[in-house]
């Protein structure tokens, strides 16, 4: 098996085999060290060196957040700031070498909607970036909502109404993705109630994740309440800053472990579709949870097909009953109730504090 110093040592034998000088050697005698000026005697002790000099990676920042990936979008103006660079000592725009990142922000400025290729690195590394800028209009983010609210503020929808509020919404080039993002949570919402052909049970999840990475980057009030029912359907009980749902709000609350307190509507407000598991809790379980009795409640649950609820759904319906039950002082279903959450990672603290 060849090893580096065969091949160093055949390498030096065939050059002298062309008659070169005696005083001539083509193995170098030295190696510096490619990161400081220190010199060494041989490739091994040069890398044995090398081993102690951190990789300063380039890095671009945007709004303060390292930009990880190869793609970056950008759907609003940006403010002085919210581009940085660490240890670039490089950068290339669209083919133009030498430019900075004030050069970057001016371009990225002037522009409505198009596309950069960024080039950035030092001599360690080296790192392409995309830019997609489609700064979007306040206006057409308005028509989408009122498109919204026309399609789906009522009791069901269905796959003619996705339809028909995607026609409705083409000319607004600017908030495609986050058309985009509104149509992949409605779809969510079909599969997990299996009204969907096209969409297994299984698959409203990955619908669900869809719509997130495509509304992160707005902070539309439909856009807030659309994350909210996300995050309510995966047990996430974090506060929320006026997410414009006083259901999900008075729920997030309850399910954090403190008392329930029956959400107050002000004026007409819009609906916001949701699934039907989540839309039981907020009317039927919490709904009547001062008046029903613990018994009305789990005749309730088991009405309901299995086949249609989450992990999720179902822990939220014991830890309603363990409530309840905690509420009755019923000694035999607190403990029925206490050994399902127990496996449960985000109920399993809540129980061991009440």
């Amino acid at each position: 098996m060849p090893t580096i110093g065969w091949i160093e040592e055949t390498g030096l034998d065939r050059y002298w085999e062309t008659g070169s000088p005696l005083d001539y050697s083509s193995v170098p005698d030295s190696y510096p060290c490619r990161h400081c000026k220190l010199i060494f005697d041989s490739i091994a002790q040069r890398e044995r060196h090398e081993l102690e000099h951190p990789i300063q990676n380039p890095s671009l920042y945007f709004q303060d957040r390292d930009i990880a990936g190869k793609q970056l979008r950008i759907i609003a103006p940006l403010k002085p700031g919210d581009l940085d660079a660490r240890n670039v000592e490089a950068l290339t725009i669209n083919g133009a070498d030498n430019q900075s990142v004030n050069d970057l922000f001016e371009r990225i400025q002037a522009m409505q909607k198009g596309y950069i290729d960024v080039s950035y690195g030092n001599s360690a590394l080296q790192k392409n970036l995309k830019i997609e800028v489609c700064i979007a209009d306040k206006q057409e983010l308005l028509k989408v909502d009122e498109a919204f609210t026309l399609h789906f503020s009522k009791d069901d929808f269905t796959s003619s109404d996705i339809a028909a509020f995607i026609d409705n919404v083409k000319p607004y080039s600017t908030v495609i993705e986050y058309t985009n993002g509104l149509v992949r949570y409605l779809h969510g919402v079909m599969a997990k109630d299996r009204r969907s052909d096209s969409m297994p049970f299984e698959e409203f999840d990955t619908r669900f994740n869809q719509a997130v990475q495509s509304l992160q980057d707005y902070r539309t009030g439909l856009c807030m309440g659309v994350r909210a029912v996300i995050r309510f359907n995966r047990n996430d009980f974090s506060s929320l800053q006026g997410c414009g749902l006083p259901e999900i709000e008075a729920a997030m609350q309850f399910f954090r472990g403190e008392p329930y307190t029956v959400p107050v509507q002000v004026g007409s407000r819009v609906r916001m579709p949701v699934d039907f598991p989540t839309e039981f809790i907020l009317k039927e379980l919490l709904g009547s949870f001062q008046q029903a009795s613990l018994q009305y409640m789990e005749q309730q649950i088991a009405a309901l097909s299995a086949n249609n609820l989450s992990l999720q759904d179902r822990s939220k319906f014991d830890y309603i009953c363990y409530r309840k039950a905690v509420a009755q002082d019923d000694v035999s279903a607190i403990d029925k109730y206490r050994k399902k959450l127990k496996i449960d990672d985000v109920f399993n603290t809540l129980i061991g504090e009440q």
